[in-house]
């Protein structure tokens, strides 16, 4: 299912999808000058969960508590060559692979593409943005025909705030899958005297998990 929406706000172009704005730097392929197309990806609901608890972060979760996730994820699909991700961009989304293969790639002197690798169905992108906001360091490109979930910090923060259980399970799989990326990089790097987590990371991730109706005396 293709649609095709074009709105501008302060000279930005913006998706409209289900009533909701995003920015156009954060995940829908630019076609032309102003033009967003937008792919959801049209499978039944019930299809579509059994894909969700595929993914290798959620494949832990309760059959209820996949369905309940559900409602907090959007689904999309992309087409050969088409980028998901755009390097340099900021985004609070978490991107995961249901189905095809995606090439993560960066700009190299001249403009010259460089291939870092590949990510496959199954796995997930991006899961850093879901705690800092960070600037993407690497574009992510479709590899023959891709489906995606993206879900919001806000919309997963919501649904883990309302699951305990189920944000355990998933916040387990994340800090697992940072440390295996960090395994990659210098220990200098990893191990400086300066803390790795800063009085305003603390805050912020006290704030995500404060009650709605406030903080428990």
């Amino acid at each position: 299912m293709r649609l095709c929406f074009s709105a501008f706000s302060g000279g930005r172009t913006l998706d409209l999808i289900d009533n909701v704005f995003y920015n156009e730097q954060s995940f829908h392929t630019l076609q032309g000058s102003g033009r967003c197309v937008i792919k959801k990806l049209d499978l039944p609901p019930s299809r579509i969960i059994e894909k969700l608890s595929g993914l290798q972060i959620f494949s832990n979760l309760s059959e209820t508590e996949t369905k309940e996730l559900f409602e907090s994820c959007d689904f999309y699909e992309y087409d050969d060559g088409e980028k998901i991700i755009k390097q340099d961009e900021t985004s609070t989304f978490l991107c995961g692979i249901l189905e095809g293969d995606v090439t993560i790639r960066t700009s190299g002197e001249g403009g010259r593409d460089i291939r870092l690798g590949r990510v496959h169905q199954g796995d997930i992108v991006g899961e850093a943005s879901l705690f800092v906001d960070v600037s993407r360091t690497a574009d992510v490109v479709a590899d023959g025909r891709v489906e995606i979930v993206l879900v919001s910090r806000d919309k997963l923060m919501g649904f883990v705030n309302a699951s305990a259980k189920a944000g355990v399970k998933i916040f387990g799989f994340l800090i697992f899958s940072l440390i295996r990326k960090l395994k990659g990089i210098n220990q200098e790097l990893v191990f400086e005297k300066e803390s790795t987590v800063s009085a305003q990371d603390l805050e912020r991730l006290k704030a995500y998990f404060t009650p709605a109706d406030g903080p428990v005396p």
